[in-house]
C-alpha cells in the first residue's frame, strides 16, 4: 500500500498516477507489514521498507526494486531482487516484447538509468 500511494502521489508522472488508479486485475495491493527492528532499512523510504518488509513476510520468489540503497538492503536480508531493466530483459527473453522499443518507450519517461547499462542488455540479448 505504501509503494501504491507513492504511484498516486501528485508528484508522480500522469502515466503512473493514471495506471495506479485503475490497477489491472493482476494487482494485488497488499498492507505494509513492519521490519522495525532491521536498523539497515531506517535510511531508505517508506516504498522501498513497506516493499523489502512485504517480500520477506511472503518470502518472495523475487522483489523488484530499482533505488540502490533499497537494492542493497533487500540482498542483506536475503531476498533475490532485480529492477525495472531485469524484468524488460526477462519478458524480451521470453518473447513478450522488443527489447530496443521497451528501451526507447523507457527513455521517455523519468525513470534514470545508464546508457552504458542498456547498451550491454541489448548486445547480450542480442547474442
Amino acid at each position: 500500500d505504501a509503494v501504491h500511494a507513492e504511484l498516486r502521489h501528485p508528484l508522480a508522472p500522469a502515466a503512473i498516477q493514471a495506471w495506479s488508479a485503475a490497477l489491472p486485475p493482476w494487482v494485488d495491493v497488499k498492507q505494509a507489514v513492519s521490519l522495525a527492528d532491521d536498523s539497515s532499512l531506517q535510511a531508505l523510504g517508506k516504498g522501498e521498507r513497506a516493499a523489502i518488509a512485504l517480500a520477506v513476510s511472503l518470502r518472495a520468489d523475487l522483489l523488484l526494486i530499482d533505488e540502490r540503497k533499497g537494492t542493497q538492503a533487500a540482498i542483506h536480508l536475503g531476498l533475490s531482487v532485480t529492477g525495472t531493466l531485469g524484468i524488460l530483459q526477462r519478458a524480451a527473453r521470453l518473447g513478450l516484447l522488443n527489447l530496443a522499443e521497451a528501451f526507447e518507450r523507457l527513455k521517455r519517461t523519468n525513470f534514470r538509468y545508464r546508457q552504458e547499462t542498456l547498451d550491454e542488455l541489448l548486445e547480450s540479448h542480442r547474442k
